[in-house]
């Protein structure tokens, strides 16, 4: 069998960021953080709900959150307001307090 050889293509300088077209000079593109406001929501949320580790999607411009305690099956909560997931929030919250309330309340009894 023979040797394997690896050939690399012919690239741009990969540390080079920016914009490019054959011929002109490459502009640089500044980076920018997008939706900083919802970003920081989340993220004081985040602080403020624990339990829950809370995320905003800058693609799909949503506000999710995710259930850090154990549950019998993944809780993910997603909205466009920072109101509604705090709603939906409770509102997980408290279904999973009732649930534990009669589970508990059903095993006692003899």
């Amino acid at each position: 069998m023979g040797d394997l050889v690896i050939r690399r293509l012919p690239s741009r300088r990969a540390s080079a960021r920016g914009r490019h077209r054959d011929g002109v000079v490459a502009v640089a593109v500044p980076h920018y953080t997008w939706d900083h406001q919802a970003r920081a929501e989340a993220a004081l949320l985040q602080v403020t709900w624990p339990g829950w580790a809370v995320l905003y999607g800058t693609g799909s411009r949503l506000f999710q959150a995710i259930a850090t305690w154990p549950t019998p099956e993944p809780v993910l909560l997603c909205d466009r307001t920072v109101e509604g997931l705090k709603s939906q929030m409770r509102e997980a919250e408290m279904t999973a307090i009732v649930q534990r309330w009669t589970i508990t309340e059903t095993t006692d009894r003899p």
